[in-house]
């Protein structure tokens, strides 16, 4: 009976609560298809929610496939399903700008200046000579169908009157060469308000294209082949601080005499910074700390630093300088009174408060 109670409990629980971290993206791992791989066939017309927006196309991989086309051993090499039975296959670099792209609907059109996250995941095909450096997609308003096979640049869809589009570019998680694992590809970024399509592949052409160093020349027989798998679009909640709530930086703990803002730091100062653009009614002020490490006019001083580097960071974003206030107060504020030993790294931290703007 207890049980039962439980059971109802969590059942209206869930029903109450949104649920957060919802796929946009249809047929994301490219599970839903209309019929085995068997031979080079259209990969618009095998799977679901999957069109091809140049008159190129890629390959679709999956366990259920012939030998050339199964997974995980196929015609381009071996690797793993990461989600599911089955992946695509695009050229990314090929003899004369040729390229293999794949069009992938949403289920609804992006709102406009909300924060999104996109990640896929790819791994270069063992039959490769070249590897990429970077990545990128483009969102789009809607579908389209291009005449050839050539690389899908701006210029390209520029040339459309009826379409919206813009680029995002991914950020890899190791390096594109990787031929053994999947590399995931990230981005955040602001939707425009229209996009309700994305295009996977490389969108420069030969000649613009970064690739990883390889030995000698690129030769014409020279391409760049990617599985492909595993995407997922997701809404991000908007960031949002209170007035006269004090927040503490989010980083890895500074050295004992650092003040330099690493990645972590760089990351939320970025948030803060469009949390500020968006909120022109909003002023900072911003207290660098320090831990009991040394004499208390140097700990003010390394606090003081610390507090600067982030209101530095801002000001060359674009923040006036009357918007914001920073200060170092040493050491006279601990967390914990002092009194356990890892608060020496926690009180090594930067504060900031968002209060009403005014300006004198």
């Amino acid at each position: 009976m207890v049980t039962r109670i439980f059971l109802f409990l969590c059942f209206c629980f869930l029903l109450g609560t949104p649920l957060s971290g919802q796929n946009l993206i249809l047929n994301p791992s490219f599970e839903n298809y209309k019929y085995c791989p068997l031979n080079i066939t259209n990969t618009g017309t095998l799977l679901e929610e999957v069109s091809l927006p140049t008159s190129s196309s890629g390959d679709y991989f999956n366990t259920c496939g012939s030998n050339d086309f199964a997974v995980p051993s196929n015609f381009k090499g071996s690797q793993k399903a990461t989600d599911g039975s089955g992946y695509v296959g695009l050229y990314f670099y090929a003899l004369n700008d040729y390229r293999e792209y794949i069009q992938l609907n949403t289920s609804k059109t992006l709102r406009e200046k909300h924060p999104y996250k996109i990640a896929l995941q790819v791994s270069l095909a063992e039959t490769s000579s070249l590897a990429l450096k970077n990545m990128s997609i483009i969102l789009l308003n809607k579908k389209v169908k291009f005449p050839n096979g050539s690389a899908l640049t701006s210029s390209r869809l520029d040339l459309q009157e009826d379409i919206m589009f813009h680029e995002v570019k991914l950020k890899p998680n190791k390096s594109l060469a990787n031929t053994d694992d999947w590399i995931t590809l990230t981005a955040e970024f602001d939707a425009k308000g229209f996009e309700n399509h994305i295009i996977v592949g490389n969108f420069s052409n030969n000649l613009n294209t970064e690739l990883l160093e390889q030995e000698g020349s690129v030769l014409s027989g020279d391409f760049s082949y990617y599985y492909v798998d595993n995407l997922a679009l997701e809404e991000l909640p908007r960031i949002n601080y209170e007035k006269d709530k004090i927040y503490v930086l989010e980083r890895n703990p500074f050295e004992p005499k650092g003040y330099e803002l690493d990645a972590e730091a760089i990351a939320s100062v970025k948030k803060i910074f469009k949390y500020l653009k968006e909120n022109a009614e909003v002023q900072m002020k911003i207290t660098g700390h320090s831990d009991n490490v040394g004499k208390p006019e140097y700990n003010k001083f390394v606090s003081s630093l610390r507090a600067r580097a982030v209101a530095l960071y801002l000001k060359n974003l674009g923040i006036d300088d009357n918007r914001i206030v920073w200060e170092g107060v040493g050491d006279t504020r601990p967390l914990r009174n002092g009194k356990i030993k890892e608060s020496h790294m926690s009180n090594r931290r930067v504060e900031f408060v968002m209060t009403e703007f005014q300006d004198k």
